[in-house]
């Protein structure tokens, strides 16, 4: 899997763009990054990385950023209180 991958699937899946980057780091959000050879997963909040995971295949970081964003993205959860 790439990362265009990852962007045909949140397309998709219609995840709002405010919960994730695909291209840099944005704060407030999910982002993948690579770095030389590897790959970065963290959530950034206030310009601090935060759980961040190093990955050296593009496909593994891919996958796990999926994992973790369908876990963060909760588009129900605007409903809850109604």
């Amino acid at each position: 899997m790439r990362v265009f991958d990852v962007a045909e699937i949140v397309t998709s899946a219609r995840v709002d763009p405010r919960y994730y980057s695909l291209e840099g780091e944005r704060h407030e959000s999910l982002c993948i990054l690579p770095s030389g050879q590897q790959w970065h997963v963290f959530v950034s909040e206030r310009g601090v990385r935060r759980e961040e995971v190093v990955f050296d295949s593009e496909d593994e970081a891919c996958v796990y950023f999926l994992k973790r964003l369908f876990q963060l993205w909760r588009p129900w959860a605007r409903y809850d209180n109604a």
